[in-house]
């Protein structure tokens, strides 16, 4: 199997991730309230501001096969979302990956993602890549986190282990 390339995501990738999402409660969990379901591939990526918020994947032979997206907060804040794994490579380490490429993307001084505290593989992950929660879960059972420090060398696990 290739590697995973790195690569902005294009609106024909949508077709590929809608599939990743067997209903509205899952993909409220993923995108937020506010999208249209049933998925229509088209749909999602005007909804997702894909044409005007930084959005990437891996794609394995043009196929997506992780995706997530980069929100300006401010001129030093940068915000990770939208990050999902197509549900039969979860457990491959992509999400890692993803998750380190949109880091190397971001280079704000403050970076923060939102995940629900019930997803234990994302919060182990974003542990590991150096996030620690910010503030209580709220109401919806979302744990706000953010960078420890923005490290350079973020792609290095031997950095990791040094925190």
């Amino acid at each position: 199997m290739a590697e995973p390339r790195w690569r902005p995501a294009l609106p024909q990738d949508l077709a590929m991730i809608a599939t990743w999402i067997d209903s509205p409660t899952a993909l409220t969990r993923w995108a937020g309230p506010g999208l249209s379901w049933p998925l229509d591939a088209a749909v999602l990526w005007r909804e997702l501001d894909g044409g005007g918020t930084p959005s990437f994947c891996l794609a394995e032979t043009n196929q997506p096969v992780a995706f997530g997206q980069l929100f300006v907060k401010g001129t030093h804040h940068q915000h990770l979302a939208r990050i999902i794994v197509s549900p039969d490579r979860r457990g491959e380490r992509l999400g890692e990956r993803l998750c380190r490429e949109l880091l190397r993307e971001a280079r704000a001084e403050r970076i923060t993602l939102n995940v629900f505290a019930d997803n234990r593989a994302a919060l182990t992950l974003y542990r590991r890549l150096g996030f620690e929660a910010i503030g209580d879960t709220d109401s919806r059972g979302i744990v706000p986190m953010q960078l420890r420090q923005f490290d350079a060398d973020v792609d290095s696990p031997d950095a990791q282990e040094t925190r």
